[in-house]
Order: structure tokens, then sequence, then C-alpha cells
């Protein structure tokens, strides 16, 4: 079961501050040992409590310096799965299909691979208004560009009102650029 719209809007809106420990972390996709990426995960405080199972991610990749995923989530009610409420990914390296429901300006779109979108749970609602089980279905293209990690941290502080965005480390080296 999905969390409550208005549960969902609240964490969205209200202001956020990341808790330590901020630490960037590598993480290894398949059995190889290839494609190694680092993350970056902190549980968020809002309104002097830490609700729980309200995290914020960050991805990068390895050999890019502009590659990278951001995400506000939450535990669904009833387990342990994450609901995203938002996300923004800087250069993508697959495409993004949207579905074939909401408003018409973004019902059926597809996102180029390399292109910066952010997918907000408010474009992914149900007709009733309630969350669907994967809330951030739908996404957007920015047009604003995003030339870097640090514009991008600072495009998804300002856009989902983290305070202390700045007080996270640098991911430091991503790899070799050739």
């Amino acid at each position: 079961m999905p969390i409550p719209f208005d549960v969902a809007d609240h964490i969205f809106r209200a202001e956020k501050r990341l808790l330590g420990p901020m630490r960037w972390k590598p993480v290894t996709s398949d059995s190889k040992g290839n494609d190694q990426h680092k993350k970056l995960e902190c549980r968020v405080r809002i309104d002097g409590g830490v609700p729980r199972g309200v995290f914020f991610r960050i991805r990068v990749f390895p050999r890019s310096l502009t590659r990278a995923s951001f995400q506000l989530e939450c535990d669904a009610p009833s387990g342990r799965s994450h609901i995203p409420l938002y996300r923004l990914e800087m250069e993508p390296i697959r495409p993004h299909q949207n579905k074939m429901y909401g408003t018409d300006d973004i019902n059926g779109a597809k996102v180029a691979a390399g292109q910066t979108h952010e997918h907000v749970f408010y474009d992914s609602l149900k007709n009733d208004q309630s969350l669907r089980k994967n809330a951030c279905e739908q996404a957007r293209a920015l047009n604003q560009v995003l030339p870097d990690y640090p514009t991008g941290l600072q495009f998804v502080c300002s856009r989902i009102n983290i305070i202390n965005g700045a007080d996270l480390p640098a991911p430091g080296d991503q790899g070799s650029l050739l």
C-alpha cells in the first residue's frame, strides 16, 4: 500500500536537514566487479524529528563527472520497500518512456538517453490523487543545463528544500575520463 498523498506532499515540501554519517560507499554492480559506482545515503530530519524510512540517496558513476542520480524516498507503511517521491537523473545511459497517463504534456512522452530529467510523484498520481505503487513513473526533461555534479546537487537541494546540502562531501575521484 502506498503512503497517503498528504504524507508524501508534506515530506516533499517540508524543509529537510540531512543527517550523518555522510560517507560515500563503493558499490559493485556485477559479480565480476565491473561498473563500480559510489553511493551516499542519508536519513532526513523534518520538523525537528526523523520520520521512519525517509532517505536521500545519491549515486555517481565511473568515468563521468556529470552522470548522477539523486533521490528522495520513503518506506512504504506496510513494508521495507522504498517509494521514491523525487528523482533527478543526470545524463542517464538509457532513455525513459512515460506511461500513458498524466497531463497531456507528459503522457507517453519519451526522454532520450543522456537527457537530464526529473521524476516528481505529483506527475504519477492516480485519478483519485492517490499514489501509485511506483510513485515516480513519469519524467520531465529539464530545460536547464546542469553541467556537473555540484550544480546538480544544488538544483536538487533547492527543488526539494534540503537546507544543508553543502555539508555533503564531494564524491571524490570518479575515475579516468578517457
